[in-house]
């Protein structure tokens, strides 16, 4: 073969060669969609380039539709009915481990809750170490203040709550709704979690248990035949004696609402000088929410609404008592005729009562308060009186 021959043969080779990884090259351009083309491919799968759309293919696992929404485009930190893409996708990590590559932050919130404590609260401990890997902060709490150990330690895994620990996970951190990690575990029977929360500097708190306020059908104990409630407010003192024969349902009312702290913080919202004071609604709206309808069964009027009194206000129709309770700050006769039923009488501390701020009168909304607790009154009615607790009596 001569030198020509060879050099034409390379040359065949070279040729076949180049055009091979053409045909490569044409292959893997094709199969890389564009933006336009993985939005059409999504509309045939019955999707729409929308968020919500999005949020739904996340919640189905819908891998193949997850990879189309990135690549035509779509924010991996998009927020859609309140939660981040993370959060939509937190029960499964190979969907999570996608958006992280994509350029999803541990961190994003859609202002309920956070990637770590819906993976925490799943139980899903590869999810949880895959996110704290990526930077996620252990510390990040959810709208209610809960964080991803109080989620692992109320579902009682011990694996979760031992990594949240090494990444130094706030041990103490309460919920707002007075909840720790400590107590969660502890009311789980999780012995397990309950040690090691101790042995990482976990202690008991003192305060009032608003988490057991968020459910009223549990709070149904009997009350004492007899017992006393002190009340401390910027007012002063008082004390209140309750006989239960004066008014069962409503005795067994206010025995769990104070037992439970549900009058910690709260303002003497209506005033009508020479006649009460009224207060009973919670300053936090989720609770204030969770007590709207749950009504009392009357009782019959047994005790006159004389001063000093107190009785649950209704709304003048059957067994439509709740929480607020007002003070007679004189002899209401015309509150017998109107079926509102005394339960208790302040033995202590009237004048405190006496001296309680009365400048606003009956202008705060209670709807208002209801929608917006504390917030609302602090910030339109700064001068109004408060109660800083009301505990069971030790005489």
């Amino acid at each position: 073969m001569t030198l020509t021959q060879r050099g034409k043969r390379l040359a065949k080779h070279h040729q076949l060669a180049f055009a091979l990884l053409l045909i490569v090259v044409c292959l893997s351009t094709a199969c890389e969609k564009s933006p336009k083309q993985a939005r059409r491919e999504l509309v045939k799968k019955g999707y729409s380039y929308a968020r919500n759309s999005f949020a739904e293919s996340l919640r189905k696992a819908d891998s193949e539709a997850v990879d189309l929404f990135l690549l035509a485009g779509m924010d991996p930190n998009v927020v859609s009915g309140g939660y981040a893409a993370l959060e939509h996708a937190a029960f499964s990590k190979s969907l999570v481990q996608v958006l992280l590559q994509a350029g999803a932050d541990p961190n994003t919130s859609g202002g309920v809750t956070t990637p770590l404590v819906e993976a925490a609260a799943r139980g899903d401990s590869a999810t949880v170490s895959l996110l704290l890997d990526s930077g996620a902060d252990p510390a990040m709490s959810d709208a209610t203040d809960s964080t991803p150990l109080m989620a692992a330690s109320k579902r009682g895994e011990l694996t979760i709550v031992s990594v949240l620990l090494r990444a130094d996970a706030h041990v103490n951190q309460r919920s707002k709704l007075g909840s720790n990690a400590l107590e969660l575990a502890r009311a789980g029977g999780h012995e397990d979690v309950v040690s090691a929360l101790q042995k990482a500097g976990a202690h008991d708190q003192r305060g009032p248990n608003l988490a057991a306020l968020m459910d009223p059908s549990r709070l149904n104990k009997s009350a004492p035949s007899h017992y006393r409630v002190d009340v401390t407010t910027s007012a002063g003192p008082f004390t209140v004696e309750v006989e239960r024969a004066w008014a069962p349902n409503a005795a067994d009312r206010f025995y769990n609402l104070v037992v439970h702290g549900y009058f910690d913080d709260q303002r003497f919202f209506r005033v009508i000088p020479g006649r009460l004071v009224q207060f009973g609604l919670h300053g936090m709206p989720e609770i204030a929410a969770s007590w709207y309808d749950a009504t009392l069964p009357d009782d019959p009027v047994q005790l006159g609404n004389s001063r000093g009194t107190l009785a649950f206000a209704s709304e003048g129709t059957a067994h439509s008592r709740t929480t607020q309770i007002f003070v007679n700050l004189s002899d209401n006769d015309d509150f017998d005729h109107m079926g509102l039923v005394p339960f208790g009488r302040i033995v202590q501390g009237i004048g405190a009562v006496d001296q309680i701020h009365a400048e606003y009168g009956e202008v705060p909304e209670q709807s208002r308060i209801i929608r917006e607790g504390n917030n609302y009154l602090e910030r339109n009615f700064p001068s109004l009186d408060r109660i800083a607790e009301a505990r069971l009596s030790n005489d």
